[in-house]
């Protein structure tokens, strides 16, 4: 018996070392999500992302999701780390390695690619000759969610400014910004005679009130001028430094822009206004559609019938997902961001993006023409919501957005 006992004793002392010289080289083993706590804990591969705040509740909500199916590279877990900023400041900070306090970034995200597009052009001029900000390969800067922009306006002035729709969005925008009369005038020029029920309510309105984001500090607000520049040329693509510096385009741009009482630096901020304190702040703002399926029941129970209103041609927010080709990221840790990318594009969490927070799918997989009462585009089709977008305009390159924010800078700023 006494054989048998020294036997088994041996068997376990030596199963105990094989497993105690196996966790020194592939971490913890056990069965998951109980790992056998033997062996050295192993350093996480963090990611940390750097990414516009529009998308921050998703975002928080997929990283949860992410985490709890214990990731890993190799043995090391995946640790995920969110910052939110700005779309223009995080993609010019990560460009100038201006860090701070958000530690560096592995993946920009801002809210536009238009945003990458500048980054690079940015890393490029500050550091010739290195490899570029991000490898040229549609996987290293994905779209993860889509949104166009849109304008919210209150229905009964709506109708007063776009009597037949807002197929000359722009033109008519500027007319009735520009109408020293204000609403009356707007009623007046868009056939509305005195006596009419339009014109006798337009007559408390005072003057236009449009709100749109500082394009220096806002996607949306870059957004924004680069359709009025396609507006004012009437065209959708193609736009070039000479159309920015149309002496005629800037007498325009200036006599929107100046009819605006503030440029907020959030977007947010204008849809929270405008369910706070109703027509009273803003007739009509330009926000994110998603930010605007998210509020427009809220804001019709407390002041009454709201729209939501599609430009003849728009942009698209489509939220890149882009994995920086840097001296600080590792071989590590592109890996992890490439695995908590495709997590996020996956079916379930597109699902997600689109029917709890109201961004349209990136994954080609998830259909957004669907009669699933869920879908959001359904429930809020009374407000105005489509499912078919406007055309498209082209993204302009990063000189000529930089141009137009100089423009802006030069003679609106404030």
């Amino acid at each position: 018996m006494q054989p048998i006992t020294r036997a088994i004793g041996f068997g376990y002392l030596l199963i105990c070392l094989l497993v105690l010289i196996a966790s020194a080289f592939v971490g913890p083993v056990g069965y998951a999500p109980f790992p056998l706590p033997i062996g050295p804990a192993q350093e996480p591969v963090v990611v940390t992302i750097w990414y516009g705040t529009e998308k921050k509740l998703w975002l928080e909500d997929a990283a949860q999701r992410f985490m709890a199916t214990n990731p890993r590279v190799g043995n090391r877990p995946i640790q995920i780390v969110l910052r939110g900023i700005g779309s223009r400041e995080l993609s010019l900070r990560a460009a100038r390695q201006e860090f701070g306090g958000d530690g560096q970034p592995t993946v920009i995200s801002p809210a536009s690619s238009m945003w990458v597009e500048v980054a690079k052009a940015d890393w490029a001029a500050l550091n010739p000759g290195s490899p570029p900000f991000i490898i040229n390969r549609p996987d290293q800067a994905a779209p993860l969610a889509l949104t166009p922009l849109v304008a919210v306006a209150w229905k009964e002035r709506a109708d007063v400014l776009w009597p037949a729709g807002p197929a000359n969005f722009w033109q008519n925008l500027h007319d009735a910004l520009s109408n020293e009369e204000g609403w009356v005038g707007v009623a007046k020029a868009n056939g509305f005679a005195p006596g009419s029920p339009e014109y006798e309510k337009a007559k408390s309105w005072g003057f236009v009130k449009f709100g749109h984001t500082s394009p220096l500090t806002s996607n949306s607000g870059a957004q924004t001028l680069v359709l009025m520049a396609y507006g004012y040329h009437n065209e959708s693509k193609g736009l070039m430094n000479a159309d920015i510096l149309d002496p005629g385009f800037q007498q325009w741009l200036r006599e929107i822009e100046m009819a605006v009482l503030e440029f907020g630096d959030s977007t947010g901020t204008f849809m929270t206004s405008m369910v706070q304190f109703g027509p009273s702040k803003y007739d009509i703002v330009l926000v994110y559609e998603n930010l605007a399926l998210e509020n427009v029941e809220a804001a019709q129970r407390r002041w009454g019938e709201i729209r939501i209103y599609y430009p003849p041609a728009t942009m698209f927010s489509d939220h890149p997902y882009a994995i920086l080709n840097t001296p600080w990221v590792t071989p590590e840790q592109r890996q992890a961001a490439e695995t908590f990318r495709d997590f996020l594009l996956s079916q379930p969490i597109q699902e997600i993006a689109f029917k709890q927070y109201g961004f349209r799918p990136a994954n080609p997989e998830v259909p957004v023409l669907t009669d699933d009462p869920a879908n959001p585009l359904n429930r809020y089709r009374a407000y105005g919501a489509q499912k078919e977008t406007p055309p498209l305009v082209e993204t302009p390159s990063a000189d000529v957005v930089t141009t137009l924010l100089d423009l802006w800078r030069r003679q609106i700023n404030r």
